[in-house]
């Protein structure tokens, strides 16, 4: 019975075909859905199998796997799918190439199934290269527009070098190892860490390769442009691109984890890159005047602390991570363009609850008063995240991923609310309780299952990746360098909104709007791409 479960990446092809001979439009969702709640079910029946029986399910001649890492993300992925199939049904609705786009949808959604469960480099090629054809044809879905054409272009030319890198890293892989199957590999793998030092640097090749891949598909920068650039999708699209396609390099560097304990360097260059990618994104998404571009920016900084997890040997983050943001890109996007629909069609819609609660009571409030409220409430979090830290046992505290889990809560709690709740002189203290809250629930959401969903994934080893993670940071350095950040943030907020300029005396840096204009200008890295790639 469980080994039906294998079958998984090819129901959605199955779905493609049906669809192809359907003609009644109001059949072709209904034929998508049924199938998809299938392959949800059968999923939620294999996890629990593997949970409970504590095994591997392999098939094909091993060709494919349901393991510990397939059983987290084939059900996220299966519901994932579901969710965008139900909100498509009426969306697509009025677009030309309404079957088309349901035969597209399950032909991405196959590579991703035949990626996440293969247990071979060649199947593991197969649906590499799947998926960014079809994420060409879904991108460029529209196929009246010239633009849509474009960044359609741009996403190939990225992701075919990406396909290039993968398949020049499998080669090496077979010439080095003598095996394409993973689950022997990674045997190799782990029983080489354990040994003398590797000093084969084709081994380092290989990692180099496999992360830069990883890199491409995930949109690290500079290989960013084709995410920020793909907003002409269809609603359903970008959905599907920023909580499932963005996160495949997250999966392969778990795929290919026990690889990377031989090439402690590979890990460096990858915190590194997510540091660059999280920092930059993050003020590009300040910066560019395009609010579906700024989105896009805001998810490439997101896959930039995916990419610092794995360097800090934090594998199993990096998973929960992409769940997480998976989860909230996902419905942001859908429920926009489900409001934008909405007021198309009634220009009076209802205020949300959020905006009653947070936008509607505005009592007057001294600003250095409100300010003084913001500084405290940065710093109690830190405090009792340390304070916590010390009490709990020993293990929690060596889950070496605490800077990263410490930025990433601070920084996303507060950004959530300073983006979608105005914090001024006139707002009340219960923003700002509310970034509070959030600080410390996504803080050790984190923290616990983080800890327990290594234990599931990597069991004993998982301590491994950490003492080869050499970039390691100290829970002092962290505390450091977020006592910087606060400071450079307060200060900016004071100078902003509550130092009072006379008229005629403000007078604008030429510093600050040179940088300004660099970041306007996205770094000038897609001026770049234009010069020295000349096909557009």
């Amino acid at each position: 019975m469980e080994k039906l479960v294998l079958f998984i990446p090819f129901i959605p092809i199955l779905i493609a075909l049906v669809l192809a001979f359907v003609t009644k439009k109001e059949m072709m969702p209904k034929v998508s859905i049924f199938f998809s709640s299938g392959v949800a079910l059968l999923a939620l029946y294999g996890t629990y199998y593997v949970m409970s029986n504590d095994t591997v399910i392999y098939g094909f001649d091993g060709l494919l796997v349901y393991n510990e890492l397939s059983s987290i993300l084939v059900p996220y992925v299966a519901i994932l799918g579901l969710v965008i199939r139900k909100y498509s049904t009426k969306y697509m609705w009025d677009e030309p190439g309404y079957k088309r786009f349901f035969i597209l949808l399950n032909f991405i959604f196959a590579a991703i199934y035949l990626l996440v469960m293969s247990n071979n480099l060649i199947i593991l090629t197969i649906a590499w290269q799947l998926m960014s054809i079809s994420l060409y044809l879904l991108i460029s879905f529209n196929v009246e527009s010239k633009s849509a054409i474009k960044n359609g272009g741009w996403t190939m030319l990225i992701h075919k070098l990406a396909d290039l890198f993968f398949i020049i890293a499998v080669v090496l892989t077979y010439k080095v190892f003598g095996s394409f199957d993973l689950a022997e590999l990674s045997q190799i793998w782990l029983e080489m860490s354990q040994k003398v030092p590797i000093d084969n640097p084709m081994i380092y090749v290989i990692g180099f390769l496999f992360l830069f891949a990883a890199m491409m598909k995930s949109a690290i920068i500079p290989f960013h442009l084709w995410l920020p650039y793909t907003s002409e999708a269809p609603t359903p699209v970008s959905a599907l691109m920023h909580a499932g396609v963005v996160n495949v390099g997250g999966i392969l560097l778990n795929k290919m984890a026990f690889l990377l304990l031989l090439t402690p360097a590979v890990l460096n260059v990858a915190f590194v890159m997510g540091l660059i990618t999280a920092i930059f994104a993050s003020l590009l998404m300040l910066a560019v005047s395009d609010i579906k571009r700024s989105l896009g920016y805001s998810t490439v900084g997101q896959m930039g602390y995916m990419i610092m997890e794995v360097g800090l040997g934090a594998f199993s983050l990096a998973i929960y991570h992409l769940m997480v943001h998976g989860i909230f890109k996902a419905s942001l996007f859908l429920e926009s363009g489900s409001l934008i629909n909405t007021a198309r069609k009634d220009p009076g819609v209802p205020r949300r609850l959020t905006h009653e609660l947070f936008w509607e009571e505005k009592p007057q409030y001294n600003s250095k008063n409100i300010f003084r409220l913001l500084a405290i409430f940065t710093i109690i979090p830190v405090i009792v995240f340390v304070g916590i830290k010390l009490i709990l046992d020993h293990e929690y505290f060596d889950f070496n991923a605490a800077i990263v889990i410490l930025a990433f809560a601070w920084l996303t709690g507060t950004q959530l609310f300073l983006s979608f709740f105005e914090v001024n002189k006139v707002n009340s203290p219960k923003v700002i309780l509310a970034i509070l809250s959030s600080f410390i629930v996504v803080l050790f959401t984190y923290e616990v299952l983080g800890l327990a969903l290594e234990h599931y994934l990597y069991g004993e080893y998982g301590v491994l990746f950490y003492e080869v993670a050499t970039l390691n940071v100290t829970m002092t350095m962290s505390i450091i360098m977020l006592a910087f950040i606060m400071l450079v943030g307060w200060l900016f907020t004071y100078k902003q909104h509550y130092v009072d300029v006379p008229i005629g005396e403000h007078k604008p840096s030429k510093v600050k709007w040179r940088f300004y204009k660099m970041l306007a200008k996205e770094g000038y890295i897609s001026d770049m791409y234009v010069k020295y790639f000349k096909i557009f």
